[in-house]
């Protein structure tokens, strides 16, 4: 069986969540699914989100996680550095 993924929330963003998630989250993921999808599923609007990390690398919003992945999420509030500009939400 494949590790789950994992959810790390930054900020505001933990606020957000809607039911009872130990942290970090743990994500069951029968296959890869969108980051977006993922947004959906915890109820967390996407325009609240600033910058996504995979497997501690910045990615765009329309990529995808996979089981064991590790997915930060940083709000709007956070400061996002010039070499990441390439990848707010």
């Amino acid at each position: 069986m494949k590790p789950a993924a994992q959810l790390i929330l930054f900020g505001s963003l933990r606020k957000k969540i809607e039911g009872d998630y130990n942290y970090p989250i743990r994500l069951d993921l029968k296959e890869p699914a969108p980051i977006i999808d993922v947004l959906k599923r915890l109820k967390i609007p996407p325009n609240l989100v600033q910058l996504a990390m995979v497997n501690h690398r910045a990615v765009h919003k329309d990529s995808t996680i996979k089981p064991g992945d590790r997915l930060a999420l940083f709000p709007r509030e956070y400061i996002v550095f010039t070499d990441w500009k390439d990848f707010r939400f």
